[in-house]
């Protein structure tokens, strides 16, 4: 690609843990990318990390009702709340494209991974934009995971060529998403549970290699970009970072001894 890179970035700030949920305690009904940390909103560092990149024109945060709006570091523009994650999702794309009309993508984020940097978020749209696809999903090698993390717990799919965590971080290509919609949703809805999305995506067989280990890392993108329809590739991140998400109480308490660190030092 010649010259810099145009991206937005869209930030998911909707979710509010249910009341069996581990974090419900903590965010009392409110988004979880509230949560207090250091002084801020975890929200409010992953818009710092992401306006830090020298790529990202600006940010949509897709879910904040107006009562909910904390300052934040630079200006945003807020959208409201459209349903699931993936309408959440898809209603900030298509407004990031409708406003920029030569963007060359646009990235997804969580508002739970609040240990991410500028630095960062570069490396990861430079490893996506070095090849031609449509949908670059990232993904954290466990190792590398739990040599930054030890105590982080993540879940992990096992592959052929080791044992990945999924990312909080996407990159889609304009148009990417407009093609199985509904088959989009049902894979969305099911992001914790490896399993699921392979028998979304492809039936009992994927799900049998996968629980064997038979499944391969290029197979595993052959399988879903066939039934997505798009070009897809999985953009396995050197930064675990990525994959630092907040879902469970301890996960809270490693990101703000992270962050509490940083300020402190």
């Amino acid at each position: 690609m010649n010259g810099v890179p145009r991206i937005v970035a869209v930030i998911l700030a909707g979710s509010s843990p249910k009341e069996n949920d581990p974090l419900a305690e903590h965010t009392l009904g409110r988004p979880k990318g509230l949560l207090p940390i250091a002084g801020r909103p975890m929200i409010a560092y992953v818009v710092a990390a992401l306006a830090g990149s020298r790529y990202i024109r600006s940010i949509i945060v897709v879910g904040l009702p107006p009562e909910d709006r904390p300052p934040l570091p630079v200006p945003v523009t807020h959208l409201p709340a459209h349903g699931d994650l993936f309408s959440n999702a898809e209603a900030g794309i298509a407004h990031a494209i409708a406003a920029h009309p030569d963007l060359d993508g646009v990235v997804v984020s969580s508002a739970d991974i609040p240990l991410i940097t500028p630095e960062i978020v570069d490396r990861f749209i430079e490893d996506c934009l070095n090849t031609d696809h449509d949908v670059y999903y990232g993904i954290v090698e466990r190792s590398v995971m739990e040599g930054r993390f030890p105590a982080s717990r993540r879940s992990y799919v096992h592959l052929r060529e080791g044992d990945f965590a999924g990312g909080d971080m996407i990159l889609v290509r304009p148009g990417a998403m407009l093609a199985n919609r509904d088959l989009w949703r049902q894979v969305a809805n099911a992001r914790k549970s490896a399993l699921s999305q392979a028998r979304i995506l492809g039936g009992i067989w994927p799900v049998l290699k996968l629980l064997t280990r038979r499944m391969s890392l290029a197979e595993a993108e052959r399988q879903a970009s066939r039934a997505l329809n798009v070009r897809g590739r999985a953009v396995i991140c050197r930064d675990p970072e990525v994959g630092m998400d907040v879902d469970k109480p301890f996960q809270l308490d490693i990101v703000r001894a992270e962050l509490e660190g940083r300020r402190d030092g």
